[in-house]
């Protein structure tokens, strides 16, 4: 619960401080609320809650830096000194202190966004990005114009105003997302240029209008921004998406680059013991495997490949086992595939039956058997492999040939596969399901 208080104390702090600043812009009367647009007033103080609180949330991660007092201090001299302007009608006070105000908000969050997500000080980036400041510059300088302006024409919705106020918002978008901005311009320059022209119409025919009219005109200005709301976490969305599967897709190479080094170490181990007896199977040997390395370096390379390819690869090396063990060992590969063109990811049954050939096999002295079995059909893949082992012969470590299916399994497959295995005394039988 402290835990919870602690992180989220930010919102009842900016709810408080809201409070304080309302009664005090009614007290020089800044603005006057209207008591019975209830549910205006309840969204409004909720949305501008939600605005301090975020503020103050900004100046808290910064509260163990000097530049916290500093933030602390330009917002309430700029508080104080616009209200103070407003009593004493001094005009340009109030328009000091209110710029001030915006950019020290502004000011906040962009440092704490800066340090926090992207690991970089403002100061540093300004100074290294010199861009960033006359574009600040021209804003502050756009905001200082439109304010004077329509403290000084008092016009009822004046259209300069309004045109200065819409190009400033946009300049502040452009700064806090440039490529957000670049991506969607047409779409944010369009829907404030169409309300400004509408908002041109309706002062220019509809003369005076309600309280709830104006309401209906302020309230156009803010609809876009739910829009861009939304567009923006959908971007960031997909970003998220994309950068998982870039992250699949390297650790996928990654393990891909693991598998290929065990099995020709345990190939090389074998053409290394033929070679030391001088036997005539060694030619024989070397031939199945270039074939053997032609496809892994080949074909091991892509995404996908056609099964009665990596069909083709498997009996290679079954050949190439039969060749080193002789009379020793048994092998049966039983297929049923009633499917064709089914697409696979390269050397996904060479660790299974790898195995049945390193544990059981040459564990064994005579009689030893490995059966494989393939069966596709129904949009269903199942590969199982069969052998007898000795037990006093195994070890208890593992290798990384397994761990490494596993963790491929379920980048691509997630849950539409199972990896099921049955040990008996003297039998060894391992099942992979692949839902495709």
């Amino acid at each position: 619960m402290i835990g919870f208080l602690k992180k989220y104390r930010a919102i009842p702090f900016g709810f408080i401080l809201l409070f304080f600043i309302i009664e005090g812009l009614k007290y020089v009367d800044f603005i006057r609320i209207d008591s019975e647009e209830i549910l205006v007033n309840v969204l409004g103080f909720i949305f501008w809650g939600l605005v301090i609180s975020i503020i103050v949330h900004a100046a808290f991660f910064h509260r163990k830096e000097r530049i916290f007092y500093w933030m602390i201090a330009s917002w309430t001299i700029s508080l104080i000194g616009f209200m103070l302007g407003r009593l004493m009608d001094y005009r340009v006070l109030g328009i000091s202190c209110m710029f001030l105000l915006f950019i020290s908000s502004f000011y906040i969050l962009w440092s704490w966004y800066l340090q926090k997500y992207k690991n970089k000080n403002t100061i540093t980036l300004l100074k290294e990005r010199k861009s960033i400041l006359i574009k600040m510059i021209i804003l502050a300088i756009i905001f200082i114009v439109m304010l004077i302006i329509d403290d000084y024409m008092r016009v009822p919705d004046n259209p300069i105003t309004f045109s200065l106020l819409t190009l400033f918002w946009l300049g502040v978008f452009y700064i806090l997302a440039p490529r957000f901005f670049q991506k969607y311009r047409l779409l944010i320059i369009g829907l404030y240029g169409g309300g400004l022209v509408l908002f041109y119409l309706v002062i220019a025919f509809l003369g005076t209008r309600t309280h709830s009219e104006n309401l209906d005109l302020f309230i156009m200005f803010l609809f876009p921004i739910p829009l861009f709301i939304i567009l923006w976490l959908y971007d960031q969305w997909k970003w998220f998406q994309n950068l998982k599967a870039d992250k699949a897709k390297a650790e996928l190479a990654l393990l891909k680059q693991q598998v290929n080094p065990h099995f020709f170490f345990n190939t090389l181990n074998n053409l290394y013991g033929l070679a030391k007896r001088k036997s005539d199977d060694a030619p024989d040997l070397i031939l199945k495997l270039s074939d053997i390395m032609r496809y892994v370096i080949y074909k091991g390379k892509e995404s996908e490949v056609k099964l009665e390819e990596e069909i083709e690869y498997l009996e290679n090396y079954i050949e190439l086992q039969q060749i080193r063990h002789h009379e020793k060992v048994e092998i049966t590969f039983n297929k049923d595939i009633q499917e064709s063109d089914i697409l696979i990811p390269p050397l996904l049954f060479i660790i299974l039956l790898e195995n049945a050939f390193k544990h059981g096999v040459d564990s064994l002295v005579k009689g030893a058997y490995v059966n494989i079995n393939l069966e596709v059909s129904n949009r269903q893949i199942m590969f199982e492999v069969s052998n007898n082992y000795d037990k006093s012969a195994q070890s208890d470590s593992k290798g990384i040939g397994l761990e490494n299916l596993k963790k491929r399994l379920e980048i691509i497959y997630n849950n539409a596969f199972t990896l099921d295995f049955d040990i008996q005394k003297e039998t060894y039988n391992v099942r992979l399901t692949i839902n495709i």
